[in-house]
């Protein structure tokens, strides 16, 4: 069954549109917008055509017939309520399903917030969501399709669905995925402007040398190295000589001990100093707690801007500051993208992104 035939929605305003129409229209995006309940008022006539800015009549007429459309139920006193009914077919009619990466739990801490704020989202709007996990070097299952009407794929999972399928059956949303034409909407966080926002924190208190640390192949990785390149970008542009930044590269490993060892060896024989942007959130923890170890002052003697990881962040010592991934934020676009999808108002492929948010803590 398509999307279109199975969900009923609206159709669009035109401009020969008559005024009960319109008021229709506007009261149907009212209990929409506004996220009311099954059973919760409307305001009142008067207060509906101030809003509107139509006549009484024209929204008594309009309250009218969504009653007799089943959107409304009637109360007595000449007041309204959301129905339980067609709300509901409307938009639990929705079925989304998101894949993340993980075997038993989303790998990824900052997606694990995402899952969360998505799940929050689609109950607010009565979407009816369901959380996959595609397994770490697995495929999805070929029956990734059945019994939904739109797809979220993580950035690591959609490597998997792209790999894996030639085209999708149904739309499918990015979620700070690669962008990919497959895909009908891309949300993705400005990684440039994180690096950026981390390069501006350490000129405005006039730094004159800053360290870069990443994991060694991020050459690999668009995300980390469009952070690096807007760190480097905007150093740059400050008029800070080239020589001023120093790359660090630190082998990759799935232990966070491991890491911290690493790092501890490549300090083995001399201190650290100065300011660090650390373009990976648990590199970032295991940096501090690598200088804890070898008894370095943070911030005093070093200072520390991590990338995303802000959960872990939070228990660090000291806390770290980070640029953060506004999975809320993410989570609010991929609900709106469901939406105009399932309403057919999105036509074109789109790329949207979204900005970062510093936070400061007591590393930097």
């Amino acid at each position: 069954m398509s999307l279109a035939n199975h969900v009923a929605r609206p159709p669009r305003i035109s401009s020969d549109t008559n005024r009960r129409d319109e008021a229709s229209e506007k009261i149907k995006d009212y209990i929409l917008t506004h996220r009311l309940k099954p059973g919760e008022r409307l305001p009142t006539l008067r207060k509906l055509s101030d809003t509107f800015e139509v006549t009484r009549n024209a929204v008594w007429r309009a309250l009218r017939r969504l009653h007799e459309e089943e959107w409304l139920d009637a109360l007595p006193n000449k007041r309204y309520t959301v129905s339980d009914k067609v709300y509901t077919s409307i938009l639990r009619s929705i079925r989304v399903k998101a894949f993340f990466y993980g075997d038993g739990y989303i790998y990824f801490s900052g997606f694990r917030r995402l899952a969360d704020a998505l799940s929050r989202e689609c109950r607010y709007h009565n979407i009816d969501l369901h959380i996959h996990l595609v397994p770490r070097g697995g495929a999805p299952d070929e029956k990734a399709w059945e019994d939904c009407d739109i797809v979220l794929v993580d950035s690591d999972s959609s490597r998997a669905f792209l790999k894996t399928f030639a085209s999708f059956p149904v739309p499918v949303i990015g979620l700070d995925a690669n962008y990919s034409d497959l895909y009908r909407a891309n949300i993705v966080t400005d990684h440039l402007l994180g690096g950026r926002i981390a390069a501006e924190a350490m000129l405005a208190r006039d730094d004159r040398h800053a360290s870069v640390v990443y994991h060694a192949g991020s050459e690999n990785n668009p995300r980390i190295m469009a952070r690096i390149d807007g760190f480097r970008q905007t150093w740059l542009e400050a008029g800070r000589p080239l020589d001023s930044i120093t790359m660090i590269h630190v082998e990759w490993s799935n232990s966070s001990l491991e890491i911290a060892l690493k790092l501890l060896d490549r300090y083995k024989d001399k201190e650290p100093r100065g300011s660090y942007f650390v373009t990976d959130g648990r590199l970032a923890t295991n940096f501090l707690e690598a200088m804890a170890y070898k008894r370095v002052p943070v911030p005093e003697t070093v200072s520390v801007i991590g990338y995303d990881g802000a959960q872990n962040g939070e228990l660090t010592d000291p806390p770290l500051t980070t640029i953060q991934q506004d999975m809320e934020r993410i989570a609010e676009s991929a609900v709106r993208w469901i939406r105009e999808i399932a309403s057919g108002n999105q036509e074109k492929k789109v790329l949207e992104r979204v900005a970062p948010v510093f936070i400061k803590r007591g590393s930097f």
